[in-house]
């Protein structure tokens, strides 16, 4: 029995006419009935492109002008925003920057994005899916991101960020980053950061700054085209905005996205595919010190040309689990592109829900359904009931079970501390900071040191 057999599979199979080689007479046919669907589906999905590295993204990403989506651009630079020319655009803080920008300044950008509080509460009224993309170097970008993610908190909205950090070695900025991080992940469904410090693990000694950074907007196009197509596109195996909903359906947690090259190519050999998977669990993301182990929900996409077979896919979601050790319910999904011969591409979405043991979840941040979310808290309400106290320490649930199986009349009590010594073992402990450098993180990223992984 192969590891794919242990888990559970969420699709069903559809086969499109494109997948078939030896009849491509339907194409054009199924496409204009792609493009009427599309016309008539209600679903409203924005990407916003926030601060200076949104903007360059979310040019890219609108080029490809994919139907459904509504894409922003919003700064508090003007010429940086007649750059654009394929998104809509927003000038933040026109009374606090007059056009200028921020200058990189947190307190400046606070106060710009206060005044246009009004107009980003309406940016995303009405909105099923919300994808914000910012860098976190403490400017508009981070300023914004904080913003929106409090305003869309509890409007019922699938919130997802993508973000970018500065480098360990900028010390304070650095550290900055990563308490705005920290802070958006409570009101996130899904929060994937890349540090600029994987960028130098990835190239090689040539690089040049234009080249790395490249990459990592690449990870993030690659990886928003195809969750476009998971929402909007037929595949042979479906998937839609359920199923992103249940792989995040609840905020707070960690997350984890790892996307191979748009450009890579395969054969159909069994030699080809089995390189093919072993080059992509390369994939630095797969191997960044914060990636969360034990992830409850994984959806993997799979985007193929004609010749897609199953073994293929088979393949791949095989490697995938076990190289993640997933035992959970798995979702696939994978489309046609008939253009795409020889070429394969392959996204990962994943989360680990942190549950809290002291107070109750709010049913209007669970995305599920009421009896889907009655199971879900089921954790919170328990402990609850038993009067614990109010210091709030959230775990992974596999943590909690085999506790939480035992009644609580036929535990004994046993503490190694009195209550206000006891600091709690999963409670955020202060950075090792040395001269702006953050001693947690280990030497080869703050050296710049590259490691290949074979």
């Amino acid at each position: 029995m192969t590891d794919i057999e242990n888990n559970n599979f969420d699709f069903g199979i559809n086969v499109d006419p494109a997948s078939n080689k030896e009849d491509q007479s339907n194409i054009k046919f199924e496409d204009s009935q792609e493009e009427a669907l599309q016309s008539e589906i209600s679903l409203n999905v924005k990407v916003l492109g926030l601060g200076g590295a949104g903007l360059n993204i979310i040019e890219a990403f609108s080029e490809a002008n994919h139907p459904g989506v509504t894409c922003y651009a919003l700064d508090s630079d003007a010429r940086a925003l007649e750059s654009i020319s394929k998104a809509d655009t927003m000038l933040i803080g026109q009374p606090i920057c007059r056009g200028l920008g921020c200058g990189g300044d947190f307190k400046t950008a606070e106060k710009a994005v206060e005044a246009n509080k009004t107009e980003l509460m309406a940016l995303i009224e009405g909105v099923d899916v919300l994808i914000l993309i910012a860098g976190l170097g403490g400017g508009i970008g981070s300023a914004l991101a904080e913003k929106i993610t409090a305003f869309a908190s509890d409007s019922g909205v699938l919130t997802l960020g993508f973000f970018m950090q500065p480098f360990s070695f900028e010390g304070a900025r650095f550290s900055f980053s990563e308490s705005i991080r920290d802070g958006l992940r409570p009101h996130l469904h899904g929060l994937f950061s890349i540090p600029n410090d994987l960028l130098i693990q990835e190239g090689g000694n040539d690089q040049t700054a234009l080249v790395g950074f490249q990459k990592g907007n690449d990870w993030i196009l690659n990886s928003l085209r195809l969750m476009i197509n998971l929402l909007y596109k037929k595949g042979i195996i479906d998937q839609d905005l359920g199923t992103l909903k249940r792989v995040f359906s609840q905020q707070g947690g960690k997350s984890f996205f790892a996307v191979s090259d748009q450009n890579d190519r395969f054969e159909l050999e069994g030699d080809s595919i089995a390189g093919f998977v072993d080059s992509f669990l390369l994939c630095p993301l797969f191997h960044l010190e914060v990636r969360p182990e034990n992830l409850d929900n994984l959806l993997i996409i799979i985007k193929g040309g004609p010749d897609l077979e199953l073994s293929v896919i088979h393949k791949i979601t095989s490697e995938i689990t076990k190289k993640l050790n997933f035992k959970n319910s798995l979702n696939v999904g994978a489309f046609i592109d008939p253009s795409s011969l020889n070429s394969l591409e392959v996204c990962i979405l994943g989360k680990t829900e942190i549950h809290d043991t002291t107070s109750n979840v709010s049913p209007s941040n669970d995305l599920l359904s009421e009896d889907q979310a009655g199971d879900s808290m089921a954790y919170s309400k328990n402990n609850s009931e038993r009067g614990n106290s109010n210091k709030r320490n959230k775990v992974h649930r596999s943590k909690l079970t085999s506790k939480l199986a035992i009644p609580l009349d036929q535990q004994e009590e046993f503490r190694f501390f009195d209550k206000d010594q006891n600091r709690g073992y999963f409670q955020d402990t202060d950075k090792n900071m040395y001269k702006g450098l953050n001693l947690d993180h280990p030497t080869y990223l703050r050296k710049g040191i590259k490691i290949r992984i074979k």
